[in-house]
């Protein structure tokens, strides 16, 4: 019979480790630290030994950290298990010194001043040896870790599975896939595991029953905020980091496809921005001159010239060859709206479905008049007006940017000034915001960065075989484009243009990056 524990999250919803990374950094830039989710989860944990075990007091509770921020909850629990009168041990499994997460490393600090807890750390794995306890806590690795079981780790888990008393989980077993839930040689075998805000995929699966016991999901307070509006949170834990052994092109590979006889700058913003963004390659099939032109102001697009002053279905084939060999495909600045133009990104389109494709602009137009069957990794990013167009009548960026989704079957991103900002849906009914962005942004080409931006997050996860998460990596790149325009103006002012928020894409994404909440 399961426990009925007061306080806990009856209907809770189910998060990727991707997804928890990012919606803790979305937390921490909306301002709530994570030394308070830490508080509450220690406390969570705390709340289900004593729901289990009833009365506390005089118990004997032992506890293994780990240097991350799964050691720091467990520390936390540690606390308030002394403070209700638990006899409490807490068995580091490294050199206080060696604690890496700046909150875990804090309630370390105030839990070594505690007359009421003792600390012990061995220096020989070989001296952990199984317990006798009313309980015991797993705090040892996060959701972040992966692999076989190294030193202290395995012989602290050997220890903790032969002692007697009840087993208590930290977020996770150590030792199990939270995504996945494979078990190495020696996780955790726990009665109870209580997991933070969500649960986890791995938690769910068949074979993780013999080590995860009864899951109890604790409300650690993470605001809906952090998971409804884009953060720097979906950038940094969902733009990969390019790996120690990246080649070129191993990051990602872009065609961008637009311009004509009229419009040059338009497929340079596009094809710059999916550098900026980070792919190792772009490539711009335009009109020879505007090719060219493109390469000449930035030597790291690599044209494709095509003959005449615009793109035709002449071009079609040439283009379905070219995209071929990239990992995302970029179409519609500066197209034109000539109609055998039209045509040809329809022909395009169809020849190219399932590939992780950024429509945009003109070729928004050609979508709107020819209706092609579209797939949930395309992004369709309007304007409020294109949006009208897209949808055949005018409504809120939220109920337009849903029908679109659903009608085209793919994912949209309709850009609106605030409120309610950029609004981003996939054709499964689930939207998200982005709150980013500066008035000063709404002069031309701003919209060609957001598209090179998308298209060269969608590259990067594809050349590195990630789940495309195409609503994520829109709002990523919302979030990216509008926090880049916001640079631009705190360095130049309102007077920007779309270079200005081009040349801030790279320090916006430095940026997320850094603020990556650490530890495991």
């Amino acid at each position: 019979m399961e426990l009925e524990c007061p306080g806990f999250i009856r209907n809770p919803e189910t998060w990727t480790t991707e997804d928890t990374r990012a919606y803790e950094t979305n937390t921490v830039w909306l301002g709530l630290p994570l030394l308070l989710l830490m508080e509450n989860a220690g406390r969570a944990v705390a709340d289900a030994v004593e729901c289990v075990l009833g009365d506390v007091r005089n118990r004997k509770v032992v506890v293994y950290a780990g240097k991350g921020g799964n050691g720091g909850d467990a520390i936390v629990a540690a606390r308030h298990l002394a403070l209700r009168g638990a006899d409490v041990t807490v068995y580091l499994l490294y050199d206080p010194k060696l604690v890496e997460h700046r909150d875990a490393a804090l309630n370390l600090q105030h839990l070594q001043r505690l007359k009421t807890v003792k600390i012990v750390h061995l220096d020989d794995p070989r001296d952990y040896s199984p317990q006798e306890a009313d309980a015991l806590i797993d705090g040892i690795l996060g959701i972040g870790v992966r692999g076989k079981l190294r030193e202290p780790v395995a012989s602290a888990l050997a220890a903790f599975n032969a002692s007697k008393g009840l087993r208590v989980a930290v977020d996770i077993p150590t030792g199990l896939d939270p995504d996945t839930g494979k078990a190495v040689e020696g996780t955790a075998r726990v009665d109870i595991t209580v997991t933070m805000g969500t649960l986890k995929p791995g938690l769910l699966a068949d074979e993780a029953k013999p080590y995860v016991g009864q899951v109890l999901v604790a409300d650690i307070g993470m605001p809906r905020d952090a998971y409804i509006y884009a953060g720097p949170g979906d950038v940094a834990a969902r733009i990969p980091r390019r790996p120690r052994d990246a080649y070129k092109g191993g990051n990602g590979k872009v065609l961008s496809v637009g311009g004509s006889y009229h419009y040059f700058g338009a497929p340079f913003y596009m094809a710059s921005a999916a550098l900026y963004a980070g792919a190792d390659l772009s490539f711009l099939a335009a009109p020879e001159d505007v090719a060219r032109s493109a390469a000449t102001a930035n030597p790291g697009i690599i044209p494709v010239p095509l003959k005449g002053d615009i793109i035709t279905r002449e071009h079609v084939k040439d283009l379905v060859e070219e995209a071929r060999h990239v990992n995302a495909v970029a179409i519609g600045p500066g197209l034109g709206t000539a109609e055998e133009t039209k045509q040809a990104v329809a022909e395009f389109l169809e020849a190219i479905r399932g590939k992780p494709t950024v429509i945009d602009a003109d070729a928004l137009k050609a979508v709107a008049e020819l209706r092609p069957k579209l797939w949930p990794e395309a992004v369709l990013t309007p304007h409020r007006g294109e949006a009208r167009m897209l949808a055949g009548h005018d409504g809120e960026p939220q109920e337009l940017a849903a029908e679109i989704a659903k009608t085209y079957g793919a994912t949209v991103i309709v850009k609106a000034p605030k409120p309610p900002g950029d609004v981003i849906c996939g054709p499964d009914g689930r939207c998200r915001f982005n709150m980013t962005g500066h008035p000063a942004m709404a002069v031309g080409g701003t919209g060609d960065v957001l598209t090179g931006i998308t298209a060269g997050f969608l590259a990067r996860r594809a050349a590195l075989s990630k789940s495309l998460e195409p609503l994520n990596i829109a709002a990523a790149a919302a979030w990216t484009s509008g926090r880049a325009g916001e640079l631009a103006v705190e360095e130049k002012g309102d007077n920007i243009t779309a270079i200005d928020v081009l040349n801030k894409v790279q320090a916006a994404i430095r940026e997320a990056y850094s603020l990556i909440s650490g530890g495991g």
